[in-house]
């Protein structure tokens, strides 16, 4: 699949970052950041989706205008208290970093819509970093690298702006204000060659001590699915099943033990978290998928295992939407659709 990159407002995943208010270097402090742009976090293992997902004329943008990029992400945005939809946003692995970047109805590369106080993101390369901010980054972090950076402006002024760095083995993300005026430092958690990565398990891969444990305490439960997660270097598996035409996570280490899942949080592949909600409907057997939708999967992820779907109507919509979860190979991949085949979304996990 042929990758691409392109540079314009980015939004990444939200960070839990170690922060402390330091006019020189990072802390260890752990705590919670609410608007920080960079994840630290990515497999690169994983195998992105089918260019095909894509709109053609997005896909006609990359192919001409970047390269080097991981497709992981497509979604039709819409506008807000509607069920109509003003653009796609796509995002993308680059050198690691999951980068979000927007496109009008049309196609055209965008800017991404202002946030509730109006501020727009730009992201940045280092050479457009403003002279005061590279200095600092010289000074503070001789022989740093440099990742990914943004400002931040409100009504065309320049608020603020985010650096992500790697200096001394440490992901930094170091925040100036609008003058370039050095204002925090915080480290990323974990060491950078350990990452989360995730893979699909048909039943005769699953290791024996759990299938041991499901024998022997759910006897009772209809087996869907199995998902290896390794979160660094500390191997899990969350194990699929159903009772009562309901969906429960069991999450077991390698001894076939119960476990609390590693990571920021357990992230169920199947809809609806650990039980589905009421009003939306789990469907188990794939032939009750519209037929529309069965043969865009099989179009475009050919080869693929279903796993589960949930049907769900929207607060305010009349028709159903779909959310669908299969697997090709090892890849795990998350797909939304309309009622009449329309792909809304589709992710691929990792």
């Amino acid at each position: 699949m042929k990758k691409t990159f392109v540079s314009g407002a980015i939004l990444l995943t939200l960070l839990t970052a170690s922060c402390t208010k330091t006019a020189m270097t990072p802390s260890p402090t752990q705590t919670t950041e609410n608007s920080i742009l960079f994840s630290t976090r990515a497999s690169a293992s994983v195998v992105g989706l089918p260019s095909s997902t894509l709109p053609t004329a997005i896909q006609t943008y990359l192919d001409q205008n970047a390269a080097g990029y991981t497709l992981i992400r497509v979604e039709k945005k819409a506008q807000p208290g509607t069920n109509t939809y003003g653009g796609t946003k796509v995002t993308v692995l680059k050198d690691g970093v999951p980068v979000d970047y927007y496109f009008d109805t049309n196609g055209a590369l965008t800017t991404r819509p202002a946030g509730p106080r109006g501020e727009v993101l730009t992201s940045l390369t280092a050479t457009q970093l403003p002279a005061t901010v590279s200095s600092y980054l010289s000074q503070t972090y001789a022989g740093y690298q440099f990742i990914v950076a943004e400002s931040v402006q409100i009504n065309g002024v320049a608020q603020e702006y985010r650096v992500q760095i790697v200096a001394n083995g440490q992901r930094i993300n170091v925040h100036f204000d609008g003058t370039g005026t050095f204002r925090d430092a915080h480290t990323a958690p974990g060491d950078l060659t350990k990452t989360h990565a995730v893979r699909y398990l048909s039943r005769d891969k699953v290791p024996a001590a759990i299938e041991t444990a499901l024998a022997s305490t759910y006897t009772s439960y209809t087996y869907g699915w199995t998902e290896e997660h390794v979160h660094d270097e500390t191997t899990t598996y969350d194990v699929k099943v159903f009772s009562n035409g309901q969906l429960l996570v069991l999450h077991f280490d390698t001894t076939g033990t119960q476990v609390t899942p590693a990571g920021p949080g357990p992230k169920p592949g199947g809809p609806g978290g650990p039980m589905a909600p009421a009003k939306d409907a789990l469907i188990q057997d794939a032939t009750l998928l519209p037929s529309v939708i069965t043969t865009y999967l099989q179009t475009h992820f050919s080869g693929y295992t279903f796993l589960i779907a949930k049907q769900h109507t929207p607060p305010a919509g009349t028709t159903s939407e779909y959310k669908i979860d299969v697997a090709v190979g090892e890849q795990l991949y998350t797909l939304r659709f309309s009622a009449s085949g329309e792909l809304l979304m589709a992710h691929a996990r990792g």
